[in-house]
Parts: C-alpha cells; structure tokens; sequence
C-alpha cells in the first residue's frame, strides 16, 4: 500500500487576498478522502490545523495563515513516504506564496531526496483559478504536477510514482468525467485536526484583518455541494479544464443523500451547525439548491454563501427559507447594461431579477448584498454610469448593499484573452492579483481610464459609507467676535441657543443613533454654556466630539486649557491668511490674527499630549487664494497636520464677489498638495470632484455631509446635504461624469458664477 504525505503549506497573503483561503485545505482534504478510497495509505500534515495555527501580520502589509514554515517542516514525519503532494491553490500563486513554496520544496528535496514531490490542485473549483504549467514547476523546484480536479487523476498518478514508473508527461490533467459527484467519498475529516481547525478559524475572525461579509466564528465548516457551472462568464474561472480545452462535465452535483450524510456527521462528531458554502454557482440547478435547504432545515444549519448566486435562478419560497437560514444573501449582477451583462459578459441573465429578488428580501427581512462589476472591454462611461446608478438605487430604495469591484483579467479567462489581444492592459499582472479587484484597475476603455474607474469606485463608496445620518452640527451660537465676509451664518440676528432645548435635542439624536457631535457658530467659545453642551454630548455617549472655532479666545493659555480638556476629540480652528492683512480683510477684526495665531500655539500642542484632533479650517477666497503656498508654510511653521480646504457656499454673507474662480483655485490647491501634503493630511470642501482630476480622494470628504444634521440656534432641524443641495446642481457635462452619483454638481451663484460654470462646462 503506497505510503502518501499531503501537506497544506501556510500562506502567505497579501493584505487584499480575495475569496477565503482560510478554506484552502478543504480541497486537500478531498484529495486524501480519493486517495484513501483509492487503496492509498495517507497521512495529512496541515499547516491551518496545527494547535498554534492563525493569522499572524508580516511586514510590507502581508499576513501569514497557519503556522511558520519552520514549524511545518519541524513536523516531517521521519520515515519517507513513497510521495508527497503538496496541496496547491490560487493563494500559492502570487509571488510572496511562490517564494514560500521554492523553500518548503527545497526542504523536502534535502529530507527526502529520492521522492517524488507533486502539485496537485487540491482546490476543488472556484471563479480564481489561475493557470500554471511545467515553467511553475521548474521555478518551485518540483518534479509533477496535477492539474484541475484531483479526484481520479491523483490517485493514479501517486499509483504510478509509487511504483517507480515515469509518467509520459510532467502534467497530469484532470477534467471530470463522472455524471455526477454520488460516489465522491466525503473530505478525510479524520486525517487531520478538526479542532485546531476550528481554533485557527477563531484566531482569523479575532483578528479582524480584514472586513468580511461573512462571520467566520467557529464552529463552523467549508463544503462543496456541486461543482462547476453551466454558464461561461468572461471574468470567471469556473471550468478551467475546459477553458484549457479538455473534454469534461461541467457541472455535478452531490445527491440529496449525500448531503444528508455531510451534514449528520459535520453535526454529530464536530458540532458544526453551520456550513460555509463554496459552490461556484450553488442555486443553478433548482431542485438540488431545494435539496440543501431541506437538510439545513432538518439539521437546524446555518448557511452562508461567499458566491454570489444569481438572482434570476431564485424563487420567492427560496427567498423566504433563505430568510430563516442564512444572514446575508449575496447575488452577482455585475452590469446593469444588457449589452455588457450578456453580449460582453456572456452572462445569459434576466437584468429585472435583481430588483425582483431586492423585493423579496426586503419583504422577508433578508440582507442583500449584490456584486457589481465595471471597466469591462468596449463599455462606455454612459454604461458604468448607469451600473452605478442602478446600483445605488437598489441600495436606496430596497437596502441591496452594492459591493463594486473592477473586471480584473485572471490568466486562463476569456477576458484575459480579449485583453491581451486588444492590448488594454495598462499594467500587465498574471499572478499578484488580489489586490486589482478592489483596488487597481489595469484595463483601459474606450473613453476612460483606469483613474477614472478608479475615481468612481472611491466616490461610489464613500458615499455608502456616508449615507447613514449619524452627525450632529449644532449652531451653540450666532454671537461671533469675527465679522467674516463669507459667513453663512452671518446674515441672522446675535444671539445664544436655547441650552436645555439643545441638550434635548442631542439627547433625541443619540437615541436615534447619531454618534458624532460638531458644535459650531457664530463663535461657539461666545456662548457661556458652550462646556455645559460639550459635557452633555460626552455623558450622552457620542463618540467624537468636535468644536470648530476662531480660537481667538483660546490667545489666553486657560481658556485653551478649559477647552482641549473639556471632553473633546477634536478641534479645528478657521485662519483664513497667511500673515495679518490678508487674514483680517476676510474676517473684518482687527487684531484676530495674531490671537488666532496664539490660540493655534497654546492648543496645538495641548492637543497633541492629550490625543485629541487638532487641524484648521481655510475658506478660500479671492484675496488668500494667491497667497495659498504661505499659507502651507506657516501651516508647516504652526505644525499643523490636518488642514480644510473649503470652497465658497451661497449662503449667509458670502457673494459672487469675494469668490475666486473655482478652476484656477483648484489647480493652486492641487500644488498646495503638492508641496505639502507630506507634512499635512488636506480635506477639500465644497469643490465638484471634477475640478479635482487625480485628486479626487482629497475631495471625499464633501461627500460627508450626507450623514450630517444642523440644528441651527432657531433650533430648526435640517439635512446638511439637503440644505446645501439646494444651490446645486449639474451640469451638460454632468451627465457622463462618473462621480456624478455622489457630485452634486455645482454651487450657482448670480450671473457671475453661472458664466463661470458656462466657461468651463458649456450651456
């Protein structure tokens, strides 16, 4: 009987892996069930099943899941085996795994010089294959290799090692032949772990390395109830065997026994009563996808599905069991466009489901989370627009969250192929690709760029992000020591809010779920019972407390004191010049430069001892615009590391003639950055991101004001976004904007800004 060791290498992961490889033995798992029906002898050795296995953080922004390679190798068995197989999987690919993996082979080669050393792909299906051949091979140091699915071809190739044959090829391929996976024997749970499994599992949810959109805490357990899938998207690597062009079923499925039998034993002997399904396409066929909730139901199981399903396979009644079974449902729609979903894509998709199934969810009370791609070859600005468009309306008004990623050109796919043919890579990447998906486009469009993409994801979710009300802004005040000539606030009457009446609206906010509080002017340092409202937001609960003031009054080292310890997290303090004269023509007060300038140097430094924010506001203006470089210098001399660059708002005092033309201030901002932004982290308020190009994340944080609320001293209650919204708008150019589903657009002015807008956009 053939001695055969399987080994689970730990892995070695860029901080933006994709998928779950926490999951990654479960293949090798499988191969040594086949093995083992196959009249092998098989011994596992897990790197992810150790006692000491988890998620341990490396430098460069990697993390390692298992154990260090040291403590694999020191767990050899001593006694040769016939073969070894190393379980291989798309997280071995990328560079950093690969150099792994050379060592782990070389290791072997020096323990056990005369065996056979195999990759096998032991990874059972999934939309990330990447293609590998005898070059990976000889750079890994390694003598075989079997490709595609290891069930039948493994064991014959570990049969004729054993033996002292030669196979004909260094490859073995293994498309499936058999109907179905009936006779599949179940994974060789026994061979290895099962409770240092679940240990590792714990350590990986504690560490919340990453956001995930499923729970990972134990017990719990990765299964295939299929494999394969019938539909052939460009993005995906389903089927790779097939792609390769070998001959082999496309898609089997376990029988309704089987899954019965999965689950009694997953529950009887581990206490797992929740199933982490990998399926590539899990609802494609309906009477097997009826079949698994018939036995979750039966053995009261938790499902969870990584692969997003398509929505126009699903019913209403499998809506609703779902609803009882699973927390978060995920669908893939990837395009809202008929032409890209089916004729690009190939997708073969109902586009109405999406929406049909949203319905559904919210009816029964489901999460939603709904897969959405853009940047696909020969798709037009309009058609992402209308992606995202689509994306966020469903968002919107039936709560599917929008998870948006770019179409990444996997190696072995037709998309890779259309790129590589149509030369649309803007930088070229096989292996390290688990950072594109979400975070570097590398095609170029027909009329955009990978910035663009780039650009309209960014916006796209911080505007998610920001779409929740949970900020108050609070006028304590309309007294104010300065007289600014942009004030929005400056054209009421002076006086102080109702302090009980204020307290009582922080107290009804909080209940509701606000936790950030902005107490503004007016002056707010004015206001007598300004620590009394501070003190009240602190005891309420709210989590960040800011003060933005003049810091005129804080010229005086107690009242800077009283302040920065009076339970705030941060404080922003508005200089609007360079030096006296440029500063004190915007806020008409004589003599507030230089206690703004003491207030800066008695709190900032305060600040910095007691971990609380510390930044300035800058409302540009025609008269400090020109002189924006002198004003980071002494911004760099203050040791100021947080700076707000607002653009004028129509409100208040403010008028067309103290605004700067909004282009040329923008380009003068953009050097601002250039020249600073080492030494302070800028925020720009107020400005269309399109003024912006490749700039556009300093300009994210206007996007904000969607979660914020003003409770002005007349104690009226508004939505700051839809307040200011109402002197905006877009333009013609608007309309093929990417950004513009979280732009809203342009301020307008009298005629003045309104030529101004003509000029740079049109009629």
């Amino acid at each position: 009987m053939p001695q055969v060791l399987l080994v689970q290498p730990p892995l070695l992961l860029h901080g933006d892996f994709i998928d779950y490889p926490y999951f990654a033995s479960l293949g090798l798992w499988q191969a040594a069930a086949c093995l083992r029906a196959a009249g092998h002898s098989v011994q596992v050795l897990d790197a992810l099943c150790q006692p000491s296995s988890g998620l341990i953080s490396e430098s460069n922004g990697m993390i390692r899941l298992g154990i260090p390679l040291s403590g694999l190798l020191a767990k050899l068995p001593e006694v040769a085996p016939e073969v070894v197989v190393i379980g291989h999987s798309p997280w071995l690919r990328a560079r950093p795994a690969a150099a792994e993996l050379r060592k782990l082979a070389d290791h072997l080669r020096l323990r056990y010089p005369t065996v056979p050393l195999v990759l096998a792909d032991c990874d059972v299906g999934g939309m990330h294959y990447i293609e590998w051949g005898v070059p990976e091979l000889d750079d890994l140091h390694l003598d075989w290799g079997c490709k595609y699915e290891s069930d039948d071809a493994l064991p014959q190739l570990v049969a004729q090692l054993a033996a002292g044959s030669q196979p004909a090829e260094r490859l073995t391929i293994g498309a499936p032949q058999a109907e179905s996976l009936h006779d599949t024997p179940l994974p060789a749970y026994d061979l290895v772990d099962i409770a240092s499994f679940q240990k590792f599992v714990g350590r990986v949810a504690k560490a919340r390395h990453k956001q995930e959109i499923f729970a990972l805490d134990p017990p719990l357990m990765a299964v295939k109830t299929s494999r394969g899938c019938v539909y052939k998207c460009n993005f995906c690597t389903s089927n790779p065997w097939s792609r390769a062009g070998e001959q082999g079923k496309a898609y089997r499925r376990h029988s309704p026994e089987q899954l019965d039998a999965h689950a009694k034993l997953l529950r009887e002997s581990f206490g797992v009563r929740r199933w982490v399904v990998l399926d590539e396409l899990v609802n494609v066929h309906a009477g097997h996808f009826d079949a698994l909730l018939d036995v979750a139901e039966k053995y009261d199981l938790q499902l969870d599905f990584p692969n997003g399903m398509r929505a126009d396979r699903l019913s209403h009644a499998q809506v609703a069991r779902l609803a009882l079974r699973t927390p978060v449902l995920s669908i893939s729609a990837e395009s809202a466009n008929e032409r890209i979903a089916n004729d690009v894509i190939g997708k073969r998709f109902d586009l109405d489901a999406t929406e049909r199934v949203a319905k559904w969810c919210q009816q029964a009370g489901l999460r939603l989370v709904v897969h959405w791609m853009i940047g696909q070859p020969t798709e037009t600005r309009l058609e992402i627009l209308n992606t995202l468009q689509t994306a966020w309306q469903l968002y919107e008004g039936l709560g599917a969250e929008p998870l948006l990623q770019f179409a990444t050109p996997i190696l072995g796919t037709e998309l890779h192929k259309t790129a590589t043919a149509s030369n649309l890579w803007t930088s070229r990447e096989d292996r390290d690709i688990g950072p594109l998906f979400q975070g570097k486009p590398v095609l170029k469009g027909v009329d955009w760029t990978p910035a663009d993409l780039w650009a309209a994801k960014r916006v796209f979710e911080t505007k998610l992000q920001m779409w929740r009300p949970r900020k108050v802004i609070m006028n304590t005040t309309y007294v104010c020591n300065n007289h600014c000539v942009f004030c929005a606030t400056g054209n009421r009457s002076d006086w102080h809010g109702d302090t009980e009446k204020q307290i009582g609206f922080l107290r009804q906010r909080r209940e509701q779920g606000f936790d950030l509080c902005d107490f503004d002017g007016g002056e707010p340092t004015t206001n007598p019972h300004l620590f009394e409202l501070i003190g009240a937001a602190k005891s309420l609960g709210y989590q960040q407390i800011n003060l933005t003031t003049n810091g005129r009054m804080m010229a005086l080292p107690r009242n800077a004191e009283k302040v920065v310890r009076s339970g705030l997290t941060s404080l922003l303090v508005s200089l609007h010049g360079p030096n006296e004269a440029v500063h004190e023509e915007n806020v008409q007060a004589k003599g507030a430069f230089k206690q703004t300038i003491a207030g800066i140097a008695n709190a900032r430094p305060l600040c910095d001892r007691l971990h609380v924010e510390f930044g300035v506001n800058v409302t540009l203006t025609k008269i400090n615009t020109p002189v924006l470089m002198e004003y980071g210098q002494l911004l760099v001399d203050l040791g100021v590391k947080l700076c707000n660059v607002q653009f004028l708002t129509p409100f208040g005092r403010a008028s067309a003639d103290c605004q700067p033309d909004p282009a040329e201030a923008a380009r003068l901002v953009m050097q601002l950055i250039d020249k600073f932004g080492d030494k302070i982290r800028f925020q720009v308020i107020n400005l269309p991101l399109c003024f912006l190009p490749n700039y556009e994340e300093y300009g994210l944080s206007d996007i904000g004001k969607l979660q914020r609320h003003m409770i002005f001293v007349t104690m009226d209650d508004v939505n700051l976004f839809d307040y200011l919204q109402s002197r905006r708008r877009h333009e013609d150019k608007c309309k093929t904007c990417l950004m513009s589903t979280a732009c809203e657009g342009f301020y307008y002015w009298p005629d003045e800004w309104k030529d101004q807008a003509r000029q740079r956009f049109g009629d």
